[in-house]
């Protein structure tokens, strides 16, 4: 299946509690401190991500394997991974400066620190399965960013502090109240509406049932089996395989075994390229039925990027 937008943002912004419309609830009091009213709080800028960070971030397509070069025709509709970091600083940027007016803490960590798996919702590298091979027999199907243990110890930091900073009285009413629809205002929602990630997930859920991708698909299989694999669909596959492994440790054989296999048999019944070119006919399909509605769309994140270009250019 392909990444959902969930699974995607987790991937891209891991650690970062993306407030778009609400805050985390902390349980802190919504009533105002008196005692409060003549604090200043100091509270160091958040720091942005910087041309060397951003040169590890993902490239707009897929550079290797067997999707090398494609591109599905949604994608055109949809927010670039540099884009949607960029709103998620933009929109702690303005919260960040709206909490030290209202004398509060607010220090969240910046988005795009830590390497992202996916370019985009459509996850072109991985939207049939592994398709890399020489990263499936270094890292067997996990993703070559999985998750390390100073990234967990990174991650519960993070909450603490978040926690701690939201603990004081009246903290959740300045940013549910003041802030976040001031984030909204200056630079906006992040996908206030995804019908581009909408109609991807359709097209990939009704191509999966046409009779050349279950062709392939079988012929997949077939050869899998001819391997030793029992497998009948690309879920199959990786759920053998479902925990991430921790960084600098290698894959199990069974698991490098199965994950080059799977790309083998995958470059030898044209799966990937069979179900890319379904894909395409239909996506261009629903883009004729939707062209106003996504026109609509991607001139709405137009806006927001201008918007988020404008705050983050202000505040370098």
């Amino acid at each position: 299946m392909p990444t959902t937008r969930a699974q995607t943002a987790a991937l891209t912004l891991a650690g970062v509690v993306a407030a778009t419309v609400f805050t985390s609830s902390c349980g802190a009091s919504h009533n105002d401190s008196g005692s409060d009213k003549g604090r200043q709080v100091a509270t160091q800028a958040m720091p942005l991500p910087d041309a060397k960070i951003r040169s590890t971030w993902p490239k707009a397509e897929v550079e290797q394997g067997l999707a090398k070069g494609m591109r599905l025709p949604l994608e055109d509709y949809m927010l670039a991974y540099a884009d949607v970091v960029d709103v998620e600083n933009a929109r702690d940027v303005v919260r960040q400066q709206c909490m030290q007016r209202l004398n509060f803490k607010f220090t969240p960590e910046p988005s795009g620190l830590r390497p992202a798996s996916a370019y985009d919702s459509m996850n072109m590298k991985r939207r049939y399965g592994i398709t890399d091979r020489t990263e499936a027999a270094a890292h067997g199907f996990a993703l070559p960013q999985a998750g390390t243990e100073d990234d967990t110890a990174s991650e519960d930091a993070e909450l603490a502090r978040e926690d701690s900073e939201s603990s004081v009285p009246g903290w959740d009413q300045a940013m549910n109240e003041t802030c976040i629809p001031e984030a909204n205002a200056k630079v906006g929602i992040l996908y206030e509406t995804d019908l581009a990630g909408d109609l991807a997930s359709a097209s990939y859920d009704a191509t999966a049932k046409q009779t050349s991708v279950k062709n392939a698909v079988a012929t997949w299989s077939s050869c899998m089996a001819g391997d030793g694999h029992q497998v009948k669909s690309l879920d199959d596959t990786e759920g053998r395989f479902a925990k991430p492994q921790l960084s600098g440790l290698k894959p199990g054989r069974a698991e490098v075994s199965m994950a080059t296999d799977d790309i083998d048999c995958k470059q030898t019944s044209r799966l990937v390229s069979t179900w890319y070119t379904a894909e395409t006919a239909y996506q261009l399909k629903q883009i004729a039925s939707h062209k106003h509605e996504l026109t609509a769309e991607r001139n709405r994140n137009k806006k927001l990027i201008e918007k988020t270009r404008a705050v983050l250019t202000a505040r370098r």
